[in-house]
Order: structure tokens, then sequence, then C-alpha cells
């Protein structure tokens, strides 16, 4: 069984929603992301999305478009990626990673290159922001072959047609935008989240996370018996870069997990 089903079996049946931190790759630097992965680990990090730098990720907001900015100039490649990974896992660490990235960086790569050294590393999933349903045949038979699922992103102007095609496909769990528009961190949510998590959870027993925009504790405990998992990125980054030193900067983050982590218990 994939990781990923492993730690949504263990959540649902202890009644917890399950955490889902993103963060981007080499964002000051690899070694950092080692540091602040461990620390996401320690503090109740049930899944985590590695964000791979892009030049141009036409999906992410002013925070995580600066923070490809500074990955990509501390020279972080897929590749290291990927050695990163496989690094933690020798190291003990068994936590799911979710590979995000654009599509251009995984066809420049290769895809079946990618599938099969991503489960050589230890890695879990993809979720391939710019891939519609339309074109997941380019992906899926090389993530089906490597264990790895797709996971797919459910959109609140997703009709209900689409939304059944994107399910049939879908595996590990359904990412719900709960907003439209680009990432980023938000003090509060659409009034109608509740309701298209419940349109989404009527058709698929895939567990359903909800992210874009998550920046509290409080929008987690609101989000708890609605949402499987709740995916929170742009608040991590900015905590990270919102202090004077990295090592502040991790704490800062330990204790922002470790609050949201609090807030996924039954």
């Amino acid at each position: 069984m994939n990781r990923i089903d492993q730690v949504f079996e263990a959540c649902r049946k202890s009644g917890r929603t399950v955490l889902i931190p993103f963060i981007t790759a080499g964002d000051p630097s690899l070694e950092v992301t080692e540091r602040v992965i461990l620390e996401l680990v320690r503090n109740g990090a049930d899944i985590i999305e590695l964000g791979v730098p892009f030049s141009d990720p036409m999906a992410d907001g002013p925070t995580i478009q600066e923070a490809c900015e500074r990955a990509l100039q501390s020279g972080t490649r897929l590749k290291d990626i990927l050695l990163l990974v496989a690094r933690l896992r020798g190291q003990g660490v068994q936590t799911p990673f979710v590979l995000f990235s654009y599509f251009n960086m995984i066809h420049h790569y290769g895809v079946e290159k990618l599938a099969r050294d991503c489960q050589g590393v230890g890695m879990d999933a993809w979720l391939t922001v710019d891939v519609p349903v339309e074109e997941v045949g380019e992906i899926k038979p090389s993530l089906d072959a490597h264990g790895l699922h797709w996971i797919a992103l459910v959109a609140p102007t997703t009709p209900e047609d689409r939304l059944e095609k994107i399910l049939k496909q879908a595996g590990g769990f359904i990412y719900y935008i709960t907003v439209t528009g680009v990432t980023g961190a938000r003090t509060t949510l659409p009034t109608d989240v509740a309701q298209h998590l419940r349109l989404i959870r009527g058709h698929t027993d895939i567990p359903v996370a909800a992210g874009f925009g998550i920046s509290s504790a409080d929008m987690v405990r609101g989000l708890r018996g609605q949402a499987d998992a709740v995916v929170v990125g742009s608040k991590i980054i900015k905590t990270l870069q919102g202090e004077s030193t990295i090592d502040a900067g991790i704490h800062a983050v330990g204790h922002l997990v470790k609050s949201l982590s609090d807030a996924c218990e039954g």
C-alpha cells in the first residue's frame, strides 16, 4: 500500500484530519529545506508536498513565486530534490512525499525516468499543476507502473460531469482548491467551501484535501469534519522568511505546524 493510503487509513481510524504542509524545495537552500522537513515531521506533518522551483509558477501567488526565485538562485534542480528525499529516507523519515511540479520540469527530466527515479528514492505521488485530466494519459501509465499516485486538482468552478472524469483517474487524495485565483495565505475562506466539499465526497471514497488560503489553526478547526486533509503552504513559507535568522525561522515554522497539527486532532 502507498504510504499516503496508510496515513489516511490511520487518521480516519483516529478521527484526525491529515495535515499536509507545502514547502518549495531549495528555498533558500536544500540544506535549509532538509532541516525544515525534519522540523515539519517532528511537529506533526502527516504528508509533505515538495514544490519543484519553476520560473513561471502560474498557479502561485507572490509568496511561492518568490520562494521559487530564491530556490532557483540557489541552484536547486529536480535531481537534487530526489537526492534530498533519498537522504531523508536513509535517516528513517517515513512521512509520505508529494512532488508538486509543473509539467515543463517533468517533461524535461523524462516522464518514465522521473517516475522510476521517484519510486527509487521513496517519493509517493505527483501533483502536476498544469496537466488536466484530458492529458493525464501522458503521465498516468508511468505513475501506475511505479506505484505513485496522481493527485488531482478540483476547483470551485469544476462542473459535475468533469468532476466525475477527474475522480476516475485520481489516487491518494483529491486536492480541492478552496478559492479561485492563485495560492496565498488568507484570513477567511469562501462560505461555499463546505458545500463543494460535500459534493466531491458524495462522488468518491478517495480522501479530499482542502488547500489554497489556509493559514491558521482556527481555519483548520473550521474544516474538520468537512475535509479529510488540509494543505498549508504560503503561511509556512512566510513564517520561515519572517525571522531574522534561519534558525529562528525554522523554530517558528515548527511552532506554527505544531499548532496546526493540534487543530487536526479529533
